[in-house]
């Protein structure tokens, strides 16, 4: 007979747990070269712009499978880059605060058509939309340790964190295969270019990674988790290492301890120093805007140290 405890870790935390460390772990790999391409803001307008995409696929289809979702969240996010371009060339404004614009515009028309069709009766509200559903990714977990082994016992599980893990593993053996055309294109888009590597395609293709991270995402852990995680753990890293190897690793272990404590905190450590559990999407987020702060000073600190003579100098 398997203990009270760990039966009950199983059927109510093992899958949030899942989710949301393969989601920030995903999102901060993938994350990281948008920071070091100087586009952070472009996939924080992203997280936001996929939401009308994301509503309009759902009343239409009445599904939240992955590839309705994904479509029309590709659709808003090319709509969404084009209208940018538009704005920029065309009206003059600078690029950060077109962005701005079109990203805040098309959240708002997310939020207005789930609230328009009734989408707060159904499955898909504004809750849902900024911080996901942990709380519903409950597994009838065995309860003997013959069970376990029995391939039926596994199919009661959500489909989310199999989802989330899975697309870790295809985001890490893209960056694996594509690290030296990653590496390339990062630093010297022209150089890459003039040696016929393609980068448009190489974008494209870590944009279409990152659009289906943030959809996984949406539906897993919300829209909070999304943006902090695209952005908090590579910005860490980078104050830490000035290596690409070193500072892509940092970033994905950071968004993976992030994960990890923030939900721990969230449904254990509240509960003793507040008397309930607080949002798990919401205290990862703060843990990494919180790891951010800790390095930035210790970063600042560091640099207004002297340093002593080097012998000989």
């Amino acid at each position: 007979m398997m203990p009270p405890e760990l039966h009950e870790f199983l059927t109510l935390d093992l899958m949030p747990l899942v989710a949301v460390t393969a989601s920030a772990a995903t999102l901060a790999l993938l994350g990281s070269f948008l920071v070091l391409r100087r586009q952070a803001m472009l996939g924080d307008a992203m997280a936001h712009s996929v939401l009308p995409g994301l509503v309009a696929a759902f009343l239409v289809t009445g599904s939240r499978d992955a590839g309705p979702m994904f479509l029309g969240a590709t659709a808003a996010a090319a709509l969404s880059g084009l209208t940018i371009a538009a704005i920029i060339r065309h009206g003059r404004v600078e690029r950060s605060a077109a962005i701005g614009l079109v990203y805040t515009t098309m959240f708002a028309l997310g939020v207005l058509l789930l609230e328009l069709n009734g989408g707060a009766n159904v499955d898909l509200d504004v809750d849902c939309v900024l911080s996901g559903q942990l709380e519903l990714m409950f597994w009838n977990a065995p309860t003997t340790w013959a069970e376990v082994l029995d391939a039926s016992s596994f199919a009661g599980m959500p489909p989310q964190p199999l989802r989330l893990v899975g697309l870790l593993i295809a985001s890490a053996a893209a960056v694996v295969l594509a690290w030296p055309l990653l590496r390339a294109v990062t630093f010297d888009a022209a150089f890459a270019r003039s040696r016929g590597l393609l980068p448009a395609a190489t974008s494209a293709g870590l944009m279409a990674l990152t659009t289906l991270a943030i959809v996984l995402s949406f539906d897993a852990v919300g829209s909070i988790l999304a943006i902090a995680l695209l952005t908090c753990p590579p910005a860490t890293a980078r104050l830490l290492t000035d290596r690409m190897g070193p500072y892509v690793m940092l970033s994905v272990g950071l968004g993976g301890a992030a994960g990890l404590l923030g939900y721990g905190l969230a449904t254990r450590g509240a509960p003793l120093l507040l008397g309930a559990s607080v949002d798990a999407s919401g205290a990862v987020a703060a843990l990494s805007g919180l790891g951010l702060i800790v390095a930035a000073v210790g970063s600042r600190r560091g640099r207004s140290r002297p340093r002593a003579p080097r012998p000989g100098l």
